[in-house]
């Protein structure tokens, strides 16, 4: 049963076996699990729940009902802008479909270095296969790729550069390119459609429109209080608390690490920490033919030529980008008169972004005294020069492909004319915070695992450590960056830790590891 907000008139307090706060990748893989292994689950969503038919018809109306700070969540100094999910389902719900597993690199350095345990490839493998069957994960052929998509494949293969399909989460798309709003068509495979959808059918109760404050250790009972919240307005309407022996977190990286500090748990010098974003630019072509870089397939090829393409871990990965007019007003460069000239050539404009996998760069979580998420982050010097290369990489991409001109995002305009230019153009560019457009979708690690409680936040299992009874379950657990759009990681992750608890429910509950 799903529980709108509006349809709880005084205030909550329900019993459960399971108490999980979030409903995207983690929560929802969890919930699903452990509702179809018996037990009373209890899911509790700070956003709205809607079905396929519901969804907002327009981006302004999506960004204000389906994303954290209406899609303007971004670092304290405005230096990135931080795009999550706010809504049942999560990030998933408005994501772009990219679905790939953790590289392999990836998965050993987690092994040799983070002191995690049961994450290797081979132990992993059978959740990727489970999840890439039960949400229909593909590549789309060729004919199916926008002009976007499709720039990034014949650019890279021009230069000789490794570029491929990726895989997508859904079933019988039509390509109506909005993914970031919701599919009105239920052809996303989000989390929303299959695993929150299941979890109900196995007899969970998710409640939306509630938003989880702190959680509380009443005995051998778990408390979680918060706030039933008024969809419109998000203001408080009435508490509620949910009891259970078991409570997961799962509410993202911006949000997880906040719950677990007003509790009084995970109280180490890492809790909060280790933020890291995949940090994203874009670059623009301009093309003399019509792009209409809105229509298709928002995301469906990508170009990994630079990642880890020293040994070293670290590079970056080139993917299309949807350019509806909100993104495009937020993006492109420029005020007034020379932003709308901008905003005139959108039809022939192609966007690429590249997104960097942290060597040296972190950032952090804490609240500030209203409550609110405040983020901190530190570009290091080696990312920096990351994603000079991967601007120029990009650029040539375009070119490669066809472009007469490319366009970064840098605040001044940056226009470079041809390919022989990208150097010096890029030479003479600002590369300083607040100077170039930065975003992230994915911010991760800031409850990160590991079995030193010295060093990590929760153990390999997801249990916080010395908080029996309390887990974590998101995209925050992750120790390192993915180099890979991240919820195919977080599926897994989840699902396995969560077959974990419910076959092991009195260690689980009880355990103090």
């Amino acid at each position: 049963m799903i529980v709108h907000g509006h349809e709880i008139t005084s205030p909550l307090r329900i019993s459960a076996d399971v108490c999980i706060i979030g409903s995207g990748c983690g929560g929802g893989a969890a919930a699903k699990v452990l509702a179809e292994a018996g037990k009373r689950v209890v899911v509790l969503e700070e956003g709205g729940a809607y079905a396929p038919s519901e969804f907002p018809s327009s981006g302004e109306q999506a960004y204000t009902e389906l994303y954290q700070e209406r899609g303007g969540l971004a670092t304290e100094d405005l230096a990135v802008t931080v795009l999550v999910g706010r809504t049942v389902g999560g990030s998933s719900t408005i994501n772009w479909t990219t679905s790939l597993r953790t590289p392999e690199f990836v998965l050993d350095d987690w092994t040799r270095s983070k002191n995690v345990v049961g994450f290797s490839s081979a132990e992993l493998e059978p959740y990727f296969a489970r999840v890439e069957r039960y949400l229909n994960i593909h590549p789309e052929p060729d004919h199916r790729h926008n002009r976007q998509n499709s720039i990034i494949l014949k650019g890279a293969a021009a230069l000789g550069y490794r570029a491929k399909s990726t895989g997508r989460n859904v079933r019988d798309c039509v390509e109506l390119g909005v993914c970031g709003y919701g599919c009105t068509a239920g052809a996303k495979m989000s989390v929303d459609v299959t695993y929150i959808a299941d979890a109900v059918k196995a007899g969970a109760t998710v409640h939306a429109d509630c938003r989880a404050d702190h959680i509380e250790s009443a005995g051998a009972s778990r408390l979680v209080h918060g706030s039933v919240l008024d969809r419109a307005s998000r203001a408080p309407r009435l508490p509620f608390t949910i009891e259970a022996p078991l409570v997961i977190v799962a509410g993202s990286a911006v949000a997880s690490p906040l719950i677990l500090r007003r509790s009084g748990l995970g109280n180490n010098d890492h809790l909060g920490r280790h933020l890291t974003f995949h940090l994203t630019c874009a670059v623009a072509g301009v093309y003399d033919e019509v792009q209409d870089p809105w229509k298709g397939i928002p995301q469906s090829a990508m170009c990994d030529e630079f990642l880890n393409k020293n040994g070293d871990g670290s590079g970056f990965w080139v993917e299309a980008v949807p350019l509806d007019p909100i993104l495009a007003a937020m993006g492109l460069p420029g005020f007034g008169a020379p932003h709308r000239e901008l905003m005139e050539k959108m039809r022939h404009l192609a966007v690429s972004i590249m997104l960097v996998k942290e060597s040296d760069s972190e950032g952090a979580v804490r609240a500030s005294d209203a409550g609110r998420p405040l983020l901190t982050y530190d570009r290091g010097p080696r990312d920096r020069a990351t994603l000079r290369q991967a601007l120029a990489e990009a650029a040539r991409i375009h070119f490669a492909a066809g472009a007469r001109e490319v366009l970064t995002l840098h605040t001044r305009r940056t226009l470079i004319p041809s390919v022989g230019e990208v150097e010096r153009v890029l030479d003479n560019a600002a590369w300083d915070d607040n100077e170039i457009s930065l975003y992230s979708a994915h911010p991760l690690g800031t409850c990160r695992m590991g079995e030193d409680p010295r060093a990590s936040v929760v153990n390999s299992r997801g249990n916080v450590h010395g908080a029996p009874g309390v887990f974590v379950v998101d995209g925050s657990v992750l120790p390192t960056p993915l180099g890979v759009n991240p919820q195919v990681t977080i599926l897994a992750v989840a699902e396995k830790n969560a077959q974990w608890i419910a076959e092991n429910w009195s260690s689980a509950v009880g355990s103090r590891r």
